[in-house]
């Protein structure tokens, strides 16, 4: 899930939960648009950051290059270390912690301009990416595609410098994001010699539409996991740890409890992860000032697949909660949360960590946004991280070990 999906959805609410106050049309009205925002990719990411002025110095007699950048608007102070996509995400810079803020106007250092121009009055965002490329760590990296159920998708293979016989682990972006975003793992993993495949799902550029061209809340989008699994099968693994952020930790759970291949999961790793749909809606309309009914009626929408979805016939909420997920959890989790989530509130991580203290291990910073935990401080981060994935045991499988189909 992306910041900008509040946003748009409160331009999307915005006539409805006016029109509430009317009535039952108003409500459902409402209701109808909560939902559709829920489920439908951004095609345009929101660009409501501004550099407000580009500092220039000579650096080792190349020319004058961006040294310092003037930021205002979201996230522009965010405490850490940062991406900024501009021009639509063909450019993309990669941007230190905050040196300074006055009246309005935050600045940062340029570390690195990876692509485009960096110039004052350019719009874009922030995001927690960072990396552009797994190949950027240092490891063997190639790009290939694997087969899903709606056709190929592409991904990145990682290979360990020091592999560890037959580990493997699935990288899943969340809402809204790319592959991109998920390069922040490898490495832990890398140097626990896990091979790593970094993917693509349904919607994404590089992967095939969904249903209706609309995200099934992480429900269709395990089945693309499901496929990656399979693809790490036939290239070798024997046993797979999932690593989701956000909603494509929601797909990792449902992948790794009642998956096609469910029991060839070791271990979750989740960032800020969508452990319970239903009361998410219900906060970000909350956050909107929309009653609580305005949420209850676009649930009950997507359930029964009146609003259509990426899950022909319905997404059933009642099986993304955390009791659901608890109930079902059969392997060690990880996960990365923050006290300070705005997008995807921690409570949903810290009941499931409460219902199964045995299986689960949280994570609570208290700073970072969401999917923005690694940003803030990256060691602590990654030591957990790489300290678990060691740790992990061998699944139990049930009847006869994997081979490669």
């Amino acid at each position: 899930m992306t910041q900008g999906w509040g946003g748009r959805l409160g331009r999307a609410l915005g006539f409805g939960a006016g029109a509430a106050v009317l009535g039952g049309v108003g409500a459902l009205a409402a209701g109808v648009a909560l939902a559709r925002r829920a489920v439908t990719p951004d095609r345009l990411p929101e660009t409501g950051l501004v550099v407000d002025r580009v500092q220039r110095e000579d650096r080792d007699g190349g020319g004058a290059e961006p040294a310092i950048v003037w930021l205002r608007g979201p996230d522009a102070d965010l405490p850490g270390r940062y991406s900024l996509l501009f021009d639509d995400g063909r450019g993309h810079a990669r941007l230190g912690p905050v040196l300074e803020e006055r009246r309005g106007s935050v600045a940062r250092a340029v570390l690195a301009v990876d692509r485009g121009r960096l110039r004052d009055g350019v719009r874009g965002r922030i995001t927690g990416w960072w990396f552009t490329d797994p190949a950027e760590l240092g490891y063997r990296t190639e790009s290939i595609s694997f087969p899903t159920e709606l056709g190929a998708a592409e991904a990145w293979l990682v290979r360990p410098r020091l592999p560890r016989k037959r580990r493997w682990a699935i990288h899943v972006h969340g809402r809204g994001a790319l592959p991109e975003e998920a390069i922040r793992g490898v490495a832990p993993l890398a140097r626990a010699g896990i091979t790593s495949l970094v993917i693509s799902y349904r919607n994404d550029p590089g992967a095939p539409l969904g249903a209706y061209g609309r995200y099934g809340i992480g429900l269709a989008e395990s089945r693309d996991v499901d496929a990656a699994i399979a693809e790490a099968l036939r290239r070798g693994a024997e046993r797979v740890t999932l690593f989701g952020w956000s909603m494509g930790g929601t797909a990792s759970l449902i992948a790794a409890t009642r998956g096609a291949h469910a029991d060839l999961v070791d271990g979750l790793i989740l960032d800020s992860p969508a452990v319970d749909w239903s009361t998410l809606l219900r906060y970000h309309a909350a956050a909107l000032s929309a009653p609580r009914i305005i949420a209850d009626v676009g649930i009950r929408l997507l359930d029964r697949g009146l609003v259509r979805g990426g899950e022909p016939g319905g997404i059933p909420f009642e099986g993304l909660t955390a009791e659901a997920f608890a109930q079902a959890l059969r392997v060690p989790v990880l996960i990365h949360a923050s006290e300070g989530d705005s997008y995807v509130p921690c409570e949903g991580s810290q009941r499931l960590a409460a219902l199964r203290p045995e299986l689960v291990q949280l994570r609570l910073q208290e700073r970072g946004e969401h999917v923005k935990l690694w940003n803030v401080d990256p060691e602590p981060w990654e030591r957990v991280t790489e300290q678990f994935a060691r740790a992990l045991p061998r699944p139990a499988w049930r009847g006869t070990p994997p081979h490669p189909g």
